[in-house]
């Protein structure tokens, strides 16, 4: 192995490695992600690991490169999410049922809890984003203003002819060339600009959770709607009645009705329907066509099937039964506009 400099590679300050050999490849990338099947493939062109390394609070910026073509074998990444952007060739990502090839303008984001398996070309470079899952969450569950059912399931293609991947792609390449100007650790202003960058990215990537962004209007709401709101998120899966939510608010049934038809233009109940409804189709979509509508409608109270399909269907523009359809072809792609329309 030799520690080596590469002056015109991203994050040429923050040299982790380079090396010939691929047993050390291996063991030194997987120091910083997870262990992994790495193995030269094709026509065994000549291999030449690098790895570049900036760490940061929640996220660390990488950029490797191997030279050869290889296969790339981590299966579950386990505790964080992997954003690849390629700056020259591609590669082929297969990740939970999905497979396409990434280039200058089509990216990946790598879930956590899928598994994923990967052909860099001859030639690939990448530059890196990994997002430790944790903290992500937790940052998430903040800018959700809820408790997450489960872990955010992004689309692994990242779309750059989409105006707001654009975007933020602009931002990403700023910290990387923010990050080469120094050799220093993490800064606030930095952890602050990580917090921003991913909230972007679960803004305008697709991904589970799109549909549980706040619609409510913007300004300030009474206190006891924002406590009543609270209540209906934590208390969704249970037998609740108006009672329980204006008990929960601290006000009278009556004075919690005009507040949400005030501000929300709604019943509380209605809320309270308008939440279950987004908790069944965060189940359907996260089932990938491997879920029962029935069950999962009676699991959120929903009795009666009909009344529900039709509430489903008004909500967010489709049947229960297509969403199933469309999961197990397709989770992620034409979701987030079609939630955006409908929130």
């Amino acid at each position: 192995m030799k520690e080596g400099h590469s002056n015109a590679a991203p994050l040429s300050a923050h040299i982790l490695f380079e090396s010939d050999d691929l047993d050390c490849a291996r063991e030194r990338v997987a120091e910083k992600f997870c262990s992994h099947r790495l193995e030269i493939i094709g026509d065994r062109k000549p291999f030449r690991a690098v790895h570049h390394h900036a760490p940061g609070d929640i996220i660390s910026l990488n950029y490797i490169s191997y030279g050869a073509d290889v296969l790339i074998d981590p299966g579950e990444l386990g505790d964080f999410y992997l954003i690849q952007m390629p700056v020259n060739g591609g590669a082929t990502i297969r990740h939970g049922g999905r497979e396409f090839i990434t280039s200058r303008s089509v990216a990946s984001v790598l879930n956590a809890d899928l598994a994923t398996r990967m052909q860099w070309w001859q030639g690939c470079a990448q530059i890196l984003i990994q997002v430790r899952k944790a903290p992500f969450m937790a940052l998430a569950e903040r800018l959700l203003d809820r408790r997450l059912p489960g872990p955010v399931v992004f689309d692994p293609l990242i779309d750059f002819t989409r105006p707001h991947m654009l975007a933020w792609r602009g931002m990403a390449n700023a910290m990387f060339h923010a990050a080469e100007e120094t050799a220093g650790g993490p800064t606030l202003q930095a952890a602050l600009n990580e917090q921003r960058l991913m909230e972007l990215f679960l803004r305008g990537q697709p991904n589970s959770c799109s549909l549980f962004f706040d619609d409510t209007p913007s300004g300030a709401t009474p206190r006891h709607v924002r406590r009543a709101e609270e209540y209906i998120r934590a208390f969704a899966d249970r037998p609740i009645t108006l009672l329980d939510i204006a008990e929960a608010a601290g006000v009278a049934p009556r004075t919690l009705q005009l507040g949400y038809r005030t501000v929300l233009g709604i019943s509380p109940l209605r809320s309270l329907t308008r939440e279950r409804l987004r908790r069944v189709r965060y189940e359907l979509i996260a089932g990938e066509g491997s879920v029962s509508v029935t069950d999962v409608a009676f699991r959120w109270g929903f009795g009666h099937l009909g009344r529900f399909a039709a509430d489903y269907r008004c909500e967010f523009g489709e049947r229960p039964s297509e969403t199933v359809r469309r999961s197990a072809a397709a989770p992620f792609p034409s979701y987030s506009e079609r939630f955006r329309q409908l929130r």
